[in-house]
């Protein structure tokens, strides 16, 4: 008699990712969520000389998987998905296809291992949303959200993406590696690695490996670093970072072909960056209507103990900046500075497989 989960929880489900036409999965670590939408497009035909619908048009369906993990030395999911890249850009990773595979194993296991009950696959996946989030109260997570025509579900061995996946002794590899576990508020740098170091803040090559962000917020230096004082706190109370870009997919067809030969990204990509602070002098920052430029280009970098480095060029301008809080019902008063750039968003990282 066939085996029947009774129920599906976190334990028993892995998540792989391989390069298009490949069956070499890699597991996903420090994985927070998985979500998998299928919509099915539909378009009604009616004619004229009856109410009732002349066809009910299937087109191709769409299906979105969303996936989220926490920062924590191992690969990016980002990375995984868009190995045999030409470029580490945005243009130059955008036409990486992938498939991902979820396998669910019985609801009696202690990991997801051994031999998967069902697995399903979605194979010719572009990402088409990347975010990170850098809290000061959580974990530092990475988001993507993958789109492709082509989802299957397997209920008979064999499976892609089975084995021993995970077997209850996985651990960070930045805890390993001795470089803070998963990564929170405190793997978050900012000091210069070398005083002697004058940062290139034009510069898009990984001069030094600290945090950049842009002098607009009242108390980083000028050169776009937070520094201490002498009791060693920092200048700025960052409170939470986060930076995102919705590429858009487009789809490309062409006769005699039912599903679309390619899915692009419709360049020009907004990237933006919110960055809230404790705000201990308001927003410090000043729109005057008769001024030729209230604005500059700013440079941001962000960097963290693992290696993660995420570099959006020298390009980035102030969108909007909302000072709040301190409230008569209690808090605390806050800034957040929002910025915005576009195609420039560089994210490096030592465990990158790079290769197909």
């Amino acid at each position: 008699m066939a085996f029947t989960n009774n129920r599906i929880f976190w334990a028993i489900q892995a998540v792989g990712v391989a390069s298009l036409g490949k069956v070499s999965y890699t597991a996903i670590h420090g994985l927070q969520s998985v979500g998998i939408t299928t919509s099915f497009n539909l378009e009604q035909i009616f004619e004229i000389g009856q109410i009732s619908i002349y066809e009910n048009i299937e087109d191709i369906p769409d299906v979105e998987v969303t996936l989220e993990k926490v920062i924590d030395g191992y690969p990016l999911i980002y990375h995984l998905c868009t190995r045999g890249y030409t470029a580490n850009t945005l243009t130059g990773r955008s036409n990486q296809r992938s498939s991902v595979a979820l396998s669910i194993f019985g609801d009696v296991q202690d990991s997801a291992s051994g031999v998967p009950i069902t697995q399903v696959t979605m194979s010719g996946m572009y990402v088409s949303s990347l975010s990170f989030t850098f809290p000061v109260e959580g974990s530092c997570t990475e988001a993507v959200t993958l789109v492709g025509n082509n989802k299957v579900w397997d209920n008979a061995a064999p499976h892609d993406f089975t084995g021993t996946i995970f077997d209850n002794t996985d651990v960070p590899l930045a805890e390993t590696s001795g470089t803070g576990g998963v990564q929170r508020r405190e793997n978050v740098v900012f000091a210069v690695p070398n005083a002697d170091v004058t940062l290139d803040t034009n510069s898009q090559s990984i001069t030094s490996l600290c945090t950049i962000l842009p002098p607009d917020i009242d108390g980083i230096s000028s050169s776009g670093t937070n520094n201490t004082d002498s009791d060693g706190n920092h200048l700025v109370h960052i409170q939470n970072m986060s930076v995102s870009s919705d590429f858009g997919r487009d789809n490309l067809t062409e006769l005699g072909q039912r599903g679309p030969y390619f899915r692009f990204i419709n360049f020009p990509t907004e990237v933006t960056c919110e960055i809230e602070v404790m705000s201990l002098k308001g927003d410090q920052v000043d729109a005057l209507e008769d001024a030729t430029s209230n604005l500059s280009n700013r440079s941001i970098r962000i960097y963290l103990e693992e290696g993660l480095f995420i570099n959006l060029g020298t390009s980035n301008k102030l969108a909007n900046v909302t000072y709040g809080g301190a409230d008569a019902g209690g808090g605390n008063a806050s800034v957040t500075y929002s910025y915005t750039t576009f195609n420039d968003f560089i994210v490096t990282h030592p465990q990158d497989p790079v290769v197909i």
